[in-house]
């Protein structure tokens, strides 16, 4: 197969072939799509480990020209640019790039083994770490009476953020594959994050006694949402609307003109 477009089927060593043809003698890529697309999504039906293994053999191969041990070479460069975590987190894949580097050096080819810098990935871990740090104890306030919209907009951001940032494709294919997030803490603190929040939300509206007091709630944090809508809508719309059931909170929501937003 020559090449392989975005809206048609193809099989793994077709996919594979096709981004290995994506670069030139020089590394210029053509198909940025597709190659990005391909090394972001293999680990659903081919293991990091394994496409190593084909790009390895690939390059053993007895017709292997000079140009296509350029493009073996330039892909795994790609890879190793865009997604060195992959590489930092698993050190057998690591290691079977090193020996392909090491391969390469043994038969003279300096210049192509100079594109594979495996030895220059820096250190993810600190990034996925939970935090387990005892912090001194202060006051603090669940409520947001002080606080403007944008303020508490920014503040569900920064926390999202910072929890969103650790995880890794890898977290989510262990909770689909594995159908719960058993072994993996850093997914699991995410949707710890969401559910607090969320509670949060169901406290802070259902603390006032009155109707009119809640839909007051709702519309400040509907606020929230409209500074920021990309953190934390989910939570908001799933409260606002599960506490429109009862008549009278959906009344006074109507009253404060705020029906539309949700």
């Amino acid at each position: 197969m020559e090449s392989v477009s975005l809206d048609q089927s193809a099989s793994v060593d077709e996919l594979v072939e096709a981004c290995i043809k994506a670069f030139d003698n020089e590394g210029v890529l053509n198909e940025p799509s597709l190659v990005r697309i391909f090394l972001t999504m293999h680990p659903w039906y081919l293991s990091s480990s394994d496409l190593a293994k084909k790009l390895l053999h690939k390059s053993q191969e007895q017709d292997c020209s000079a140009i296509r041990q350029s493009q073996i070479c330039h892909l795994v460069k790609y890879w190793i640019s865009e997604f060195p975590a992959e590489f930092d987190l698993n050190p057998a894949l690591a290691e079977q790039i090193r020996g392909l580097k090491e391969r390469l050096e043994q038969n003279g080819d300096v210049r192509r083994s100079l594109l594979i810098d495996i030895d220059s990935i820096p250190s993810y871990e600190w990034r996925r770490q939970l935090d387990e740090t005892v912090q001194k104890k202060r006051k603090t306030s669940l409520l947001f009476d002080h606080l403007d919209a944008s303020t508490l907009a920014e503040h569900l951001t920064y926390m999202e953020y910072k929890s969103f940032c650790k995880i890794l494709f890898q977290d989510y294919h262990s909770f689909v594959m594995h159908g719960c997030t058993v072994d993996n803490p850093i997914l699991e603190r995410f949707i710890t994050l969401f559910n607090s929040v969320s509670q949060w939300i169901q406290i802070m509206v259902l603390s006032k006694p009155t109707a009119q007091q809640r839909a007051t709630v709702i519309s400040e944090f509907i606020k929230v949402a409209q500074v920021n809508p990309t953190h934390s809508l989910a939570y908001i719309l799933r409260h606002v609307i599960c506490l429109q059931q009862g008549p009278k909170v959906s009344d006074h929501i109507e009253d404060l003109g705020i029906q539309n937003l949700i």
